[in-house]
């Protein structure tokens, strides 16, 4: 059976196939290895959004021109005696609970090179509230007129004729709202600012719209699925797999390069010296232990190493005036015997 087995193993075809099954499952292995066994996968849930915005009209004095009041980008500073402002603010989808404060400040400063000097801040309006339906609105009427008088007075106690003003509106809003089934954090702050160009003769403001669009994404990972040969499994799976294979079917090759290798001659040095014959008229056997004490014996005497078989064993020998000097090695698949 055994024999059968190896001469089965042995076969060209049989290799063959062992080697085909190396080289294409070892490639599959090594383009496995390259594989994420795991997909990512981001997916938008939904959009939250927050604006603010602020609306002013000017109130004048008596012209020709813009009437009682009108909504401008730019107010002439001469004829603009009110401002009146409305706040507005609103999310979507609205929060669900929340607060808002909205403040309007003055502050006077100095200019040093090119650095601002803060010398007096004063808050002239205030609102504090809750979100209704996640929006709010406010209103605030800024008088002119009395902004002057005030910057006038202040100056004076600062005795800083170059006392220059900024007026401030900002809105914050702190809530908590829910998209997608999930909870979120609203911190929403929006500062506009009115500005008073002497050299122009304007009064206008800076940025007095904020919009801001926060993008929820949900991430998921799943297991990479790979085909091997129309077989679908897990990537890390397939990988183990693959390799597998392709280590059984290198083993074969491997036995089967070494079962074909060339035996080693253990008589390489000696072959050239010895003729097949056996030994006549010997008085006397010495028996060596192995084929270092051949070689030995063979390089003191110079004779030639008669080789013939004895059973399983084939023996070398050296006679030398009727002395045989014998070195016994067994036949492959033979058990070795002791000299």
């Amino acid at each position: 059976m055994k024999q059968k087995i190896h001469k089965f193993f042995r076969r060209g075809e049989v290799i063959g196939a062992f080697l085909i099954l190396f080289v294409v499952f070892g490639l599959y292995s090594i383009k496995l290895m390259g594989t994420n066994p795991y997909v990512v996968t981001t997916m938008d849930i939904g959009t939250f959004t927050a604006d603010g915005k602020l609306s002013h009209v000017g109130v004048f004095e008596n012209n020709t021109l813009y009437g009682e009041s009108a909504a401008m980008a730019d107010y002439p500073l001469p004829i603009t005696r009110e401002i009146r402002m409305v706040y507005e603010y609103h999310s979507i989808p609205g929060l669900k609970m929340g607060n808002y404060t909205l403040r309007v400040k003055a502050s006077y400063y100095v200019v040093k090179g090119t650095e601002e000097v803060l010398l007096w801040n004063e808050t002239m309006f205030e609102e504090r509230g809750v979100l209704k339906n996640g929006s709010f609105s406010s209103e605030y009427s800024l008088d002119l007129v009395a902004l002057d008088n005030r910057s006038a007075l202040i100056s004076r106690e600062l005795g800083l004729r170059r006392l220059r003003r900024r007026i401030t509106i900002t809105a914050s809003v702190t809530g908590r709202g829910k998209l997608a089934g999930k909870t979120f954090g609203e911190d929403f702050v929006h500062t506009s600012t009115l500005m008073k160009d002497s050299n122009a003769g304007l009064y206008y403001f800076i940025d007095p719209e904020k919009t801001e669009n926060r993008h929820f994404r949900e991430t998921s990972t799943l297991r990479a699925k790979a085909d091997v040969f129309g077989i679908s499994s897990d990537v890390q799976n397939a990988r183990s797999g693959t390799g597998l294979i392709a280590l059984f079917a290198f083993l074969p090759l491997v036995g089967y390069l070494y079962a074909g290798r060339k035996s080693r001659d253990d008589m390489g040095k000696l072959r050239p010296y010895i003729v097949r014959g056996a030994p006549e008229n010997v008085d006397r056997r010495v028996y060596l232990r192995d084929r270092n004490d051949l070689e030995k014996a063979f390089n003191l005497l110079d004779k030639p190493i008669m080789t013939y078989l004895d059973g399983d064993e084939e023996v070398y020998v050296i006679v030398d005036d009727g002395v045989a000097y014998e070195y016994r090695t067994p036949l492959p698949g033979a058990k070795r015997r002791a000299n």
